[in-house]
Parts: C-alpha cells; structure tokens; sequence
C-alpha cells in the first residue's frame, strides 16, 4: 500500500511545474470519523489512469480546488477534493523543525495519521518534496527536484 501512495506522490512531484500550489492527500479505509469538511459544493472523480495527472491539475493555482486536502480510498480511488482537513493536535509527536518549512499543510498531514480509519497521509510541497506519514511518524520523504 504505502508503494502505491509513494509512486504517486513522487509522480505528482515530478510533473508539478511553476504554478504548482502544493497537495495533500489522505489515503483511507473508511470515511468514517475523519474531520473533514468540503471547500467546495461539489467535488469530482477520477480515473485510475488519470489520478496522477488530476491531482497535478487541480494543485496549480490557477485552478479553483487547489487549497484542501485530497481523499483516497484503499482502493486508490479519489473520492473527496478539496476538503478542510482539521485533525485534533496530538500530545507528544515530535516535529522534525530542521525542515525549511513546517506549516499547515505537514502540521495537518502529520497529525492527522494518527487517525483511525487513515492508513496514510501525505505531502507534496515546493519547500519539504514529498513526505509521507503514518501513525504521527514521517515514514519516507523525499527533497524536491
């Protein structure tokens, strides 16, 4: 599982160009009980060969559902755009601050790994690259090109 959501956040990186905002994205086994709630008033599919390249088109700029975080299932299939993602801070994770940048985004990501029912979270960010985290613990991360 975390190969598959690691090949496509490295792909997403390396397709992003200058007008990339950044992404996050939580893989889940059930929606249930994750804190969410949607920045838009509909939100849309994708297909397993597009995912990729849908998740570099909607974190440019320029395009109205780049802000939020980005749900897949188990099944890697996308089902939730640009959802405000609010997890519960949690006690006692240790925060790696040598990072160029430890903002919202990998605050979000990071703690919100330590919910139930998501199996992973991750980032693709222009300061940090790729990182992803499982159980409040970064376990791959990658600089960006």
């Amino acid at each position: 599982m975390i190969e598959n959501f690691k090949e496509i956040l490295l792909k997403v990186e390396k397709k992003a160009d200058d007008d990339f905002s950044g992404i996050g994205i939580v893989l889940y086994s059930e929606i249930k009980g994750i804190p969410i709630f949607p920045l838009h008033n509909y939100s849309f599919e994708a297909e397993d060969d597009v995912l990729v390249s849908t998740f570099v088109e909607i974190s440019k700029l320029s395009n109205p559902f780049h802000d939020g975080f980005h749900l897949i299932s188990s099944s890697l299939k996308l089902t939730h755009t640009s959802q405000y993602f609010s997890p519960s801070i949690v006690p006692g994770i240790e925060v790696d601050r040598a990072r160029v940048a430890v903002g919202g985004r990998y605050m979000a990501a990071l703690f919100g790994s330590c919910i139930q029912n998501i199996l992973l979270t991750g980032i693709v960010t222009k300061s940090n690259g790729v990182v992803i985290f499982k159980n409040g613990m970064e376990v791959f991360s990658k600089e960006r090109k």
